[in-house]
């Protein structure tokens, strides 16, 4: 029989915690919806139904990466986002396979990687001049890339500045911003 060890158990509970939350999710939402069309109001209930599609659709775009951590920093981020009604959605572009992450000290690259996400999102948070802001997404087994479009941002080089955070790449590329960290 094959042994389980600790990392194995890590990312069985992360998931299992993750499907609990999905199926808890899952059963609100069918009761909002079912609430919707028991008082007639169909014109609500097809528009919560869209709003679930485009959730779903999101997170699909979020499964493809081959990074579980990244993934599922990224989820967090965008329930977060749900949750504050912050619009947001993913453009995800992942190059390589799984087993490529498996001797990756990917961690630390994790940590920053969130910081940066949660700056650009406290930005946006703090902006009213958006409705849907994209994150792109680049994921190869030799590094993370986080892509935003800065039309949106008024003060750039405070935002610049902020994302210096000694671990990683910014810059700034016309329109975007480019974050990038490298993979040990």
């Amino acid at each position: 029989m094959k042994k389980v060890n600790e990392i194995d158990l890590y990312y069985w509970d992360l998931i299992e915690e993750l499907l609990r939350e999905q199926r808890h999710d899952f059963l609100n939402e069918i009761q909002i919806i079912f609430g919707y069309i028991k008082l007639n109001k169909i014109d609500k209930a097809v528009e919560y139904i869209n709003k679930v599609s485009n959730n779903a659709r999101i997170c699909s775009k979020l499964s493809n990466l081959n990074c579980l951590d990244l993934c599922l920093m990224l989820n967090e981020k965008f329930n977060k986002c749900k949750d504050l009604d912050i619009n947001i959605d993913f453009e995800v572009y992942s190059v390589g396979e799984k087993s490529e992450f498996l001797n990756k000290n990917i961690k630390e690259a994790i940590v920053f990687f969130e910081k940066a996400v949660d700056i650009i999102l406290g930005f946006m948070y703090n902006n009213p001049n958006f409705e849907e802001y994209i994150f792109y997404i680049e994921e190869t087994s030799e590094n993370f890339i986080l892509k935003v479009d800065l039309n949106y941002f008024s003060d750039i080089e405070q935002l610049r500045k902020k994302l210096d955070l000694s671990y990683g790449e910014v810059i700034l590329d016309e329109d975007y911003l480019i974050y990038e960290i490298e993979l040990n």
